[in-house]
C-alpha cells in the first residue's frame, strides 16, 4: 500500500483496510510518510509499516515540492517491494501521481488497485482556483484509474467519477465506504436532561481550508451572545489551526475552545461521547458534496445529535439522524444548535436514530466489499 497524504496508522481508512487484509491472511506492507516521533519501520497490529521522510508544506508551490519528494520515495520503494515479490500494489490518493509505477506493476503481472479517497482536481480548485493545474490533475486521475485493475471508491459519487470521468468499466469499480467498527458503537449514550445552558460541542477531523473550520469561533461567539455558555472540544490538526486560535482570541472565546490536537484513534469515541452535540462545518462545495466525512460515521457511532451543512454524501451517510443547515448559512447553523439545546426530546430521538443508522453502515459491511475488490483485482490480473 502506498500512502502520501497522512502518516500511518493515523489514516483511519488505510488502517482499517490494512488490518482487515492482515486478518484475511495477507502480508501487508504500508509505505507512508514518517511523523516526527515515529520510527522508520515497525509492525502495527500485524501490518508492516515502512516510513519515508517528506517535507511538510503549505501553498501551491510547497505542496508541489511535497508531492515530488513523496512520489520519488514511493516509486522507488514500490519498485523494491515489487521486486521482492509483492502480488498486489494498492495506490491511495491524493496525489494521483503514481500511475507510472502502477503501469509498470501491471506490466509485470501484478494486480493494481487504486483507492480513490479524494477528488484531487476539486480539492485543488477549492484551495487555489481552477486553471491548467486542475486540468493536469484530471488527466493524472484518469491515468491512475486506467492502470488499475479495480478502482475502490469511497462512495457512489466517486463511483460515478470513475465510470464517467475516468471511463472505468462500472463492474471494476467497488464502493468501500468509510464506516464505524461495530464494537465502537455506543450502547446507551448519555442525554443530559432539560435545556442545555452550557452545551458541550465537538468537532473531530482535519482543520484544513476546505473544511470550513474558521467559522467555529464565530459560532461560539453567537451562541454566547444568545445567552448560552458553550464549550467546544476540537480534535484534529491542520493548516487552519492557528487561524482558529487567532479568531477565537479576537472574538474573546478562546477560553471556550479545548484544543486537543491529534487524539489516538482508540480515544476518539470516548471523546465524542462526552459531547452533547457534534458539528461538521464543511461548506457546500463540489468537493465536499461528493465526499464521505469519516467524522459523521464516528458521530453516529457515539449516538450524538449532529448539526451539519446539507452536503449530498453526508445526507446519505447520516440519513434522518442530523439537522441539516441551509448551505453556508451560519445563522441557520446557530439556530439548529439552539433548537437542540432547548429540546431534550429531539436530542434523544436523534441519538436513538444515530445508533440505529450506525448499525446499518458498519465497517464490517465495507470489509466484505474490500475483500471482493481484492478477489476481483487478482482475478483480472491472473494473480494466484
Amino acid at each position: 500500500m502506498a500512502l502520501e497524504n497522512n502518516p500511518y496508522p493515523q489514516d483511519v481508512r488505510v488502517r482499517r483496510e490494512a488490518e482487515e487484509l492482515v486478518v484475511d491472511g495477507h502480508d501487508v506492507v504500508v509505505l507512508a510518510p514518517r511523523g516526527d516521533t515515529q520510527p522508520s519501520t515497525e509492525t502495527v497490529n500485524g501490518v508492516r509499516v515502512k516510513r519515508y521522510r517528506r517535507p511538510e508544506a503549505t501553498g501551491a508551490t510547497g505542496i508541489l515540492i511535497e508531492y515530488v519528494v513523496a512520489v520519488m520515495q514511493l516509486t522507488f520503494r514500490l519498485l523494491a517491494e515489487i521486486l521482492r515479490g509483492a502480488d498486489v500494489v494498492h495506490l491511495h490518493n491524493p496525489p494521483d501521481l503514481l500511475f507510472p509505477v502502477g503501469g509498470l506493476a501491471r506490466a509485470m503481472g501484478r494486480a493494481v488497485i487504486f483507492d480513490h479517497h479524494d477528488l484531487a482536481p476539486e480539492l485543488f480548485e477549492q484551495k487555489f482556483g481552477g486553471g491548467w493545474p486542475a486540468s493536469i490533475l484530471r488527466w493524472c486521475e484518469r491515468m491512475t484509474m486506467r492502470v488499475a485493475h479495480v478502482v475502490v471508491a469511497a462512495n457512489e459519487s466517486h463511483r460515478r467519477v470513475a465510470a464517467q470521468r475516468g471511463q472505468v468499466d462500472p463492474d471494476h469499480v467497488v464502493v468501500v465506504r468509510n464506516a464505524p467498527l461495530k464494537d465502537t458503537i455506543a450502547s446507551r449514550p448519555l442525554i443530559r436532561e432539560g435545556v442545555l445552558a452550557s452545551p458541550g460541542l465537538c468537532y473531530v477531523g482535519s482543520l484544513g481550508s476546505q473544511d470550513g473550520v474558521t467559522i467555529l469561533p464565530e459560532i461560539i461567539k453567537r451562541l454566547c451572545h444568545n445567552g448560552y455558555g458553550p464549550v467546544l472540544t476540537l480534535v484534529g490538526e491542520g493548516s487552519e489551526l492557528q487561524t482558529i486560535k487567532r479568531l477565537a482570541q479576537d472574538l474573546d472565546v478562546l477560553d471556550r475552545i479545548a484544543f486537543l490536537g491529534q487524539v489516538s484513534h482508540d480515544d476518539v469515541p470516548r471523546t465524542i461521547e462526552q459531547a452533547d452535540i457534534c458539528l461538521d462545518v464543511a461548506p457546500c462545495t463540489p468537493l465536499n458534496h461528493q465526499s464521505t466525512m469519516i467524522k459523521i460515521g464516528e458521530y453516529l457511532a457515539a449516538g450524538r445529535p449532529i448539526v451539519t451543512f446539507a452536503l449530498e454524501e453526508t445526507r446519505y451517510t447520516a440519513g434522518d439522524c442530523a439537522l441539516y443547515v441551509a448551505c453556508d448559512d451560519i445563522d441557520d447553523f446557530c439556530r439548529s444548535i439552539t433548537r437542540l439545546c432547548e429540546d431534550e426530546s429531539m436530542r434523544a430521538a436523534l441519538s436513538a436514530q444515530a445508533l440505529e443508522r450506525a448499525h446499518e453502515i458498519t465497517w464490517e459491511a465495507s470489509a466484505d466489499r474490500l475483500r471482493y475488490a481484492y478477489a476481483l483485482a487478482t482475478d483480472l490480473a491472473g494473480v494466484s
